[in-house]
């Protein structure tokens, strides 16, 4: 997983797979710690915008939160 600039969002949707829901968790939490700044999000917020797949292994982030 690469870095954001400061200036550079994402529009689509960023998905995190794991072995388990834990190991998809973990992912999407290394992701908003090392790019917290570019995101300028806070942890809830960034908590706010993520679902978890049925397939219970996988977890989106949407940039834009959900209706």
């Amino acid at each position: 997983m690469g870095n954001l600039d400061k200036n550079q969002t994402r529009k689509e949707p960023i998905t995190f797979t794991g072995r388990t829901r834990s190991d998809a968790k973990r992912k999407a939490l290394n992701y908003w710690y090392m790019n917290q700044n570019a995101l300028a999000m806070s942890i809830r917020e960034f908590s706010a915008r993520l679902v978890l797949l049925p397939d219970g292994k996988s977890i989106v982030f949407y940039e834009t939160p959900s209706a």
